[in-house]
């Protein structure tokens, strides 16, 4: 066995031992997966909305907000306009809610600015393209219950998909929510998305806000609050949908934004892997990210090199065939000869379906022809871009540095 054959087989091993982990744990939690526990008391809370240069979304993100199912009295809304170049501000303000403007800085320093002015004991995030359904709050604010909760987010659902791309996406983030709800029963909840997430004010002050250094602050922020000891949960129940992008040039803008915010997570973050004394977020918080980064990159090169060999292999067979005569597609067949190699990689594939389809069904995804379709082409041609993208993310930051937003 050589080199590559052990990378191949640590490859599936460590793919296999996740895929079977969440399936584990969805069969054994699917019961009470979209339960909340109940509030005795209903906490104040101040929603903040970053908005810059969102004149075309922010009134009806502000009306689905002020919808909220919750007492009009526990209930405030501040507009961070983070130094817009176009009428955001005056949108909003027609709105009836309190607006504030301040120099363009970065979604991080816009809702850092309204944390010290935010009045509720809860504050949430809401993204300025972003539309909460009208329970959301109600189902996320019991958690605060525990005084050790200091976040939880919702489900980030995608927005009126129309075109494939973000039909693809509809789909990934189905499966995103699913699984950072799974990751809830470890304790390992990693981000809290800026399209509706909860926090602890007192929380969030002791450790000193969002980063506004780095592109993912919604990632960094949630591991911070891990690293203090806080509890991070996820209500599966709320949902917020979002727009997604529509055009392939603007998803790989935004992926990789998030690719470099990661990236530069992992870096501030990085003592903290394996570290007891962390407790389940260096045990497998960092790990499972760490882990996922290596696994993407490991998984394009053994591809890129699999096939480059067999392609130059094949071409030096044909150049010679053909030297001496030979038609070498006379003497060329497909064949398949099974072995640990094939197996590894057919159950991969199959269990990956599996937790697809698992994955959807759980969010109320209805399984029809096309979507097994969509499910092929979201496992092959469009989960390959990911790690070509953290290529560039690599390349990015080795190049420019520093990133903002």
């Amino acid at each position: 066995m050589d080199l590559t054959d052990e990378i191949f087989l640590a490859f599936a091993f460590i793919t296999l031992y996740f895929v079977v982990l969440f399936m584990l744990l969805h069969y054994r939690n699917r019961s009470e997966m979209f339960a909340s526990p109940e509030a005795k008391k209903l906490p104040s809370v101040t929603i903040i909305i970053p908005a810059y240069n969102e004149e075309e979304n922010i009134a009806a993100t502000i009306q689905k907000v002020k919808g909220f199912d919750y007492p009009s009295d526990l209930l405030d809304i501040i507009v961070m306009d983070d130094g817009s170049k176009d009428g955001t501000a005056e949108a909003a303000r027609k709105e009836g809610v309190t607006v504030l403007t301040k120099e363009n800085a970065g979604k991080a320093a816009a809702v850092n600015y309204g944390i010290c002015l935010a009045k509720g004991e809860i504050v949430g995030v809401v993204d300025a393209d972003s539309y909460p359904d009208a329970g959301g709050l109600l189902f996320m604010v019991p958690y605060f219950e525990d005084e050790k909760v200091a976040a939880v987010t919702s489900s980030v659902l995608v927005k009126d998909a129309r075109n494939y791309l973000e039909r693809l996406q509809e789909m990934e983030y189905l499966l995103i929510a699913w699984g950072r709800k799974l990751l809830d029963y470890l304790g390992s909840v990693y981000v809290t998305p800026g399209p509706l997430s909860l926090y602890r004010k007192t929380a969030l002050l002791k450790v000193g806000g969002f980063d506004e250094k780095i592109l993912t602050e919604d990632i960094e922020v949630a591991w911070r609050l891990h690293r203090a000891g806080y509890k991070v949960r996820m209500a599966l129940n709320a949902r917020v949908y979002t727009k997604a992008p529509r055009s392939f040039r603007k998803w790989w803008d935004q992926r990789l934004r998030w690719d470099v915010g990661g990236l530069q997570t992992v870096n501030k973050h990085k003592e903290a892997l394996f570290r007891r004394s962390y407790g389940m977020f260096g045990l497998f918080i960092v790990p499972f990210f760490s882990v996922s980064i290596l696994l993407s990159l490991v998984g394009l090169a053994l591809f890129a090199y699999l096939f480059t060999t067999r392609l130059a292999d094949y071409s030096v067979y044909s150049y010679y065939a053909w030297k001496a005569g030979i038609n070498p597609l006379d003497y060329y067949s497909l064949s398949f000869i099974p072995n640990v190699f094939t197996v590894l990689g057919v159950l991969g594939f199959g269990l990956s379906l599996i937790y697809l389809v698992t994955g959807l069904r759980a969010m109320g995804k209805e399984i029809r022809p096309q979507t097994a379709v969509d499910m092929f082409v979201y496992l092959v041609p469009y989960l390959f871009l990911f790690p070509i993208l953290l290529i560039h993310s690599f390349w990015r930051l080795a190049v420019y540095g520093k990133q903002k937003w």
